[in-house]
C-alpha cells in the first residue's frame, strides 16, 4: 500500500473522521481525489498559502473531496433509511 505522507496524530484524526479510503490500487487517499492530489491538499494545509494557482488548486480539490464525502454519507445514509423501511415492513407481517 502506497501511505500519504501524514504525521500519524493526524492520521490517526482523519481515520476517525473517516476520510481516508484505499483506492483500487492500493494508494491511500482522500475521499474524491488521486493520491496525487490528496498528498497536495494534505501538504497544503499544513504550509503557508502559496501563489494564487496553488491556493486555487488547494480550493478545488477541498471542494470535491468536501463533495464526494457528501456522496458517500448520502448514499449511506439512503442505504440505511432501505434497511430500516425493510426491518419495519418485515414486522407488520
Amino acid at each position: 500500500m502506497q501511505a500519504l505522507r501524514i504525521p500519524n496524530d493526524r492520521r490517526a484524526r482523519l481515520l476517525a473522521d473517516g476520510l481516508l479510503a484505499i483506492n483500487s490500487r492500493s494508494e491511500e487517499i482522500l475521499h474524491g481525489l488521486t493520491h496525487e492530489e490528496s498528498q497536495f491538499l494534505i501538504d497544503a494545509g499544513e504550509a503557508a498559502p502559496g501563489d494564487a494557482a496553488a491556493l486555487e488548486r488547494r480550493c478545488e480539490l477541498a471542494l470535491r473531496h468536501e463533495q464526494a464525502r457528501l456522496r458517500i454519507a448520502f448514499a449511506d445514509d439512503e442505504g440505511s433509511a432501505d434497511e430500516e423501511f425493510r426491518l419495519r415492513a418485515e414486522t407488520r407481517f
